[in-house]
């Protein structure tokens, strides 16, 4: 080695030194940007040739060191960890959200609640029941305005759960265009890493914003993520990623495919006591039918949609029919007052035959002398078998015991709710424990740690200072050699 040639073995030195802390002073500096993932600078000495000289061979100690890239510490496998738990914990999140809503509807137990109304209905039919005297209409006027109030509770309570399903189906359609938003954005990141790729220029950064968009689509989706094959318009080690659902590619090296909802009901949550239609998330490009999610809040919405919701709207509408049946029911084995057969006391608004939950009404014709209290008509002939009993009303407050009916209806929907409710809670805390294991696994390769990046700073600090004094040191050397030949 040539005298001069200590000058560039102390310079790749300092290069490689300030390189280093480039690399450190990054990562420090975005030590709290989410989605961010540690770097490293890789080292490589520089040696002899790697070709031998045919008269002559190579004596040096070695040429230096030379700066070969900044990787990317992160770990695929625990990237794909993190990203499938939140996946499920997306779907439990969403379940927990959609019973923890109908909760709020039902608001059991309470004062202003269902059974509350149901409650104060059957006494105040058996104090119509108690005091069946024409005169003393007070009683009568009290147990219709009781009839109202609990055929309105039932109005609200399927008005709130229609309202719950719409902005359910609202929210799915704004995470399936975030979703096709995020997939173009992930297909023009694939396209920009592997033209940097080819140019050999760093895409570290570019890494972390695709990383980030990918995990975002997986926690909605359950979507997994394959390297790209080289005929979508990209090389092996172009290191640009295919977005899975299923057996379908979201997104295909630089292209992007997209979803859509299908609803077929056009007008809206059906009232006539039918199930709606299932809502479907399918492809809109790139594949055919159901995009199949199974996982993800877009799977937990989608089971809100087709399955929770409609089935305690069914409950809903269960318990308005009972109480429909149990009543009219009564009231046509009575008479009122005015010695005018019982008729019904509830109807489904519009006339209908079925009655539901939406369109259960007190008859609007219905005033407190129509009420069925007595057993026997004070009208009858002759007036000496004639009678004002209330034993109807009497017989009508006692089904409150019924064992099938609206009460007892009512009460296994609540507590079977309070334990779905409770489970998915539970399932919702489990997964919480396994995500935050994953991600910590995950964060312990990709996160940034202060302490050791004041270590390697302190560390590249000598090496830079160590250099320096190395030039300085063959500086002089040099001086003195050219002094010494004058």
């Amino acid at each position: 080695m040539s005298a001069f040639g200590g000058l560039f073995i102390g310079t790749s030195a300092i290069h490689a030194a300030q390189r280093g802390l480039d690399v450190v002073g990054q990562n420090v500096a975005n030590s709290a940007t989410p989605g961010y993932t540690r770097q490293r600078v890789d080292l490589e000495s520089i040696g002899g040739p790697g070709v031998p000289a045919f008269w002559s061979r190579y004596d040096g100690s070695g040429e230096g060191v030379k700066v070969t890239g900044v990787t990317r510490m992160n770990d695929e496998f625990l990237e794909a960890r993190a990203r499938n738990t939140n996946a499920d914990l997306g779907s439990l999140q969403e379940q927990a959200k959609t019973m923890a809503a109908i909760e709020r509807t039902i608001t059991e137990p309470s004062d202003t609640g269902l059974q509350k109304k149901l409650s104060e209905l059957w006494n105040s039919f058996g104090a119509a029941g108690n005091s069946p005297s024409v005169a003393n209409q007070a009683p009568r006027s009290a147990a219709l305005e009781n009839a109202v109030n609990t055929a309105s509770q039932l109005n609200h309570m399927s008005n709130s759960m229609k309202t719950q399903w719409q902005d359910t189906g609202s929210e799915l359609g704004a995470n399936v265009t975030d979703i096709n938003t995020m997939a173009e954005d992930v297909a023009a990141l694939n396209k920009a890493i592997r033209n940097n790729n080819i140019a050999k220029v760093p895409s570290n950064e570019l890494l972390d914003q695709r990383d980030a968009l990918i995990a975002r689509i997986s926690e909605l989706t359950g979507a997994t993520v394959r390297p790209a094959a080289a005929d979508q318009g990209a090389p092996f080690n172009s290191q640009a990623v295919d977005v899975m659902i299923g057996d379908v590619a979201l997104v295909s090296g630089i292209n992007a495919n997209s979803l859509k909802v299908v609803d077929p009901n056009t007008a809206g949550y059906p009232t006539d006591g039918t199930d709606p239609k299932a809502l479907t998330v399918e492809w809109a490009t790139g594949g055919a039918g159901d995009a199949g999610i199974s996982t993800g809040r877009v799977a937990g919405q989608l089971k809100a949609l087709n399955e929770t919701i409609p089935g305690y709207m069914k409950e809903f509408d269960q318990v308005a029919a009972k109480l429909a049946e149990t009543v009219n029911t009564q009231q046509a084995a009575g008479f009122t007052v005015d010695g005018v057969k019982g008729a019904d006391l509830f109807v489904a608004q519009g006339g209908g035959t079925t009655i539901t939950a939406a369109n259960i009404r007190v008859k609007a014709d219905a005033v407190p002398n129509s009420l069925a209290v007595s057993k026997g008509n004070p009208k009858a002939e002759p007036p000496a078998v004639a009678s004002l009993d209330g034993d109807n009303f009497l017989a009508m407050s006692r089904h409150i015991s019924d064992k099938d009916g609206p009460d007892a209806t009512y009460n296994s929907m609540v507590v079977r709710l309070g334990v779905e409710a409770q489970s998915v809670n539970r399932n919702v805390k489990v997964q919480e424990n396994v995500v935050r294991k994953a991600e910590d696994a995950r964060d312990n390769v990709s996160g940034v740690s202060l302490n050791e990046e004041m270590t390697n700073m302190i560390r590249f600090q000598h090496s830079f200072s160590a250099a320096a004094k190395y030039i300085g040191v063959i500086d002089q050397t040099l001086q003195t050699l050219i002094n010494m030949t004058r």
